[in-house]
Order: C-alpha cells, then structure tokens, then sequence
C-alpha cells in the first residue's frame, strides 16, 4: 500500500499561499476598489459642483438683481414716454 503522506520531501504549502503578489497589482486593485465605492456618489458630487451657484444662493440674487433693473427701466422708459407723447388716453366704457 502506498503512504498518502507521500510528498517528495517537499514541505506542504497551501496552494495561494506560496504566490508572491507584485506591489503594483495590490496598488491597482486597492484603487480599483477604490473607486467602485466611489463610483456611485461621483456623480452627485459632480452635480452639486457645477450647479454651486444655485445652491449658494448667487443665481436667486442675480434673479432679483435683474429684475430690479427690468422695473427701473421700465418705469424710466414709461416717464419718457409720457413726457414725449402725453398721457395715455383714458376711455370712459361705462354708460
């Protein structure tokens, strides 16, 4: 009968475990992992990077600001109009 310890006087070593790994594929999988975690927020953070303005509250100031200026014009260009072509005519529809 044959020994089933028999190994050619070699130590036994798990498979795997004798396998050195190189240092940049350790690198490449720990970045890759990296941004698989990542991956999903990205993005959102992306998102919320362009659009800071309107978060921050600049586009609704902007908004006002530029309203203001359409009223102030307006009401200066309604006085310059009445000045030049008189007061707008005024119908009496009621009998």
């Amino acid at each position: 009968m044959s020994d089933q310890n028999f190994n050619f006087n070699r130590p036994y070593k798990p498979f795997g475990l004798n396998v050195k790994v190189p240092e940049r594929t350790l690198q490449q999988a720990g970045e890759t992992l990296e941004s698989i975690v990542k991956a999903p927020a990205a993005p959102l953070f992306e998102f919320l990077e362009e659009n800071e303005s309107v978060f921050n509250g600049d586009v609704a100031f902007e908004i006002n600001k530029t309203n203001a200026q359409n009223f102030t014009i307006g009401s200066a260009m309604r006085m310059e109009d009445e000045k030049v072509n008189g007061k707008n005519p005024n119908f009496d529809m009621h009998f």
